[in-house]
Order: structure tokens, then sequence, then C-alpha cells
């Protein structure tokens, strides 16, 4: 027991430690963008025709005109940071950092591919260099994730007044990470870890599946009386982890929240539900698993 409590603890730190770490070159990532972004570009994009019929604001053809070498920037701030905490990968970062310098493995790419769920690139480049997908594909969110938050700062100021009730991110196209419910108000609200963005969507119905049948949809806690759940659903076997607002007065911050929460990440594995990729590439770095 002692030694499961350890390794909890052991990752616990490797996590949190990480995600600090990433924060905060996050935020020098965005100072720099935001002197080389050309926001005059996104005032190009009609945003109310993409959003009424029901497709997310940027595409490729949108990312593929942004200088590849502002996009660029960002692998030298953040592959520092996975260089750190990734010794696992040691080899493959090592190769991806020989591919970026190659101008083999390029940034802008592999984040349109990542939002346009171009699997083969990744598949194809997986099997030229021996770099595995989930590696790439984490890699890509967590070294774009500013350039895309920034982009969803500039258009949501612009949605205000739109209708969008997808199960995806209506900036990026992304799934929902997290979710905030106001049993009031009989609203959700659905939170994307790529581009920081929020929208409603309906209540009762899984994002994954859009499963309706509230029977069989789970709620598992920890505590009934902590303000976080996770929201199951027994039909495709995902899960959300959840906010329950009434327990709350001041606003929250997803990104903190969803990796302090990590633990309801386990839960739901431990109840049976698919462990979403993003954890479980986390838990194989801090040999997690294994233990």
């Amino acid at each position: 027991m002692q030694h499961r409590l350890d390794n909890v603890q052991r990752f616990s730190n490797f996590y949190i430690d990480f995600h600090e770490k990433l924060f905060n070159v996050h935020v020098k990532c965005m100072q720099l963008l935001s002197a080389g972004l050309p926001f005059h570009k996104f005032n190009k994009i009609n945003i109310s025709e993409r959003i009424s019929v029901g497709k997310p604001i940027l595409n490729s053809e949108f990312l593929s005109q942004i200088n590849e070498e502002v996009i660029d920037q960002l692998f030298d701030l953040v592959y520092p940071v996975f260089q750190e905490y990734a010794y696992w990968k040691k080899e493959e970062l090592t190769r991806l950092s020989e591919l970026n310098d190659r101008r083999r493995f390029l940034l802008r790419d592999f984040m349109i591919a990542l939002l346009c769920r171009d699997d083969d690139k990744f598949q194809q480049f997986s099997d030229d260099y021996h770099i595995s997908i989930q590696f790439l594909k984490i890699f890509t969110e967590l070294t774009s994730s500013p350039f895309l938050e920034l982009c969803a700062e500039t258009f949501s100021q612009k949605m205000t007044k739109l209708h969008w009730n997808e199960s995806f991110c209506p900036i990026c196209g992304s799934q929902p990470a997290m979710a905030a419910i106001d049993e009031k108000q009989k609203r959700k609200t659905l939170w994307c870890r790529r581009c920081n963005t929020t929208w409603q969507f309906s209540v009762d119905v899984c994002p994954f599946c859009h499963n309706s049948n509230v029977k069989t949809q789970k709620y598992l806690f920890l505590s009934n009386n902590k303000p976080y759940r996770v929201d199951a659903c027994d039909n495709c076997g995902n899960y959300l982890k959840t906010l329950n607002q009434s327990f709350l007065s001041n606003k929250v911050d997803f990104s903190v929240v969803n990796i302090v929460t990590y633990y309801l990440d386990l839960l739901a594995k431990f109840m049976g539900y698919k462990l979403n990729e993003y954890l479980s590439f986390y838990l194989e770095l801090g040999n997690y698993e294994h233990n």
C-alpha cells in the first residue's frame, strides 16, 4: 500500500510541476506572438458564416497563411520543458529536435494536421522517424496552444451574439476536456483544453456520442461535498470532468482546475471508462502505470 501511495505522490509532483513550468513558458510564448501575429488576417474570416453551418473558425486554409517562422519560435521555448521532464522520451525528443533543425518537422503543418484530424500525416511521420504518434500529438498541442489561445481571445469577442451548440470547440474544433454545470439555470458549459475556449451545450447529452438517455449516464464523486465530479457515459465509455458551479462563488480557471483534478481521471479509469489520451501520455512519462 505504501509503495502505491508513493507512486501516486510521485506522479502528482511530476504532473503538477511539469504544467506549472509549462504555464510560465506559455505566457512568454503569448507575449512573443502578440508582437508577431498578423491580426489583420483574422478580420478577413467570415465568422458568422462558419458558425452558422456548424464549422469551427480555424481551418487549414487560414492556418496555412500564418508565417511559419512565427510559429516555429514556439518550438524553441517549449522544447526545453519537455527535455527536462519527459526524460523517458529522451531519444525521441533528440530526434525531433534534429528534424526540426533540418526542417523535416514543421510545427505549423502538424498543428494543422492535429486540428483537422489528419492522422495519416502523424502516422507517416511516425513510421519514417520512429517517434510515437501519441507523443507527436501531445507535443504539437502543447507547443501550439499559445497561438490557438490568442486566436480564441480574438475571435471570442466577436462570437458573443452568435449561437453555437455543437459538441466540439467553435474555435479549433477540438473535443471538450472539462465542463461546468449550472443546475439552477440548467446550463452546461464545455471547455477546450487546446485553445481555452468555453461554449454552451445541452445539459443531458454526452458530447462524445450525443447519447441523451439519462439512464446510461453516470455521475462519479470522490465526495458529495466537493464541487468536482465525473460525468460518464455508458453508451460510449467516455467521461468528462465537471464542475458544479453551485458550490463556488468565484470564477475558476479551467486550465488550472484540469491539472489539479487529475485524480478524477484516475477515478474514471478505475471505474472502467476510457482514460483520455492526454493523461495516458503523462502516466507513461511518469512511469506510473508500471509500478
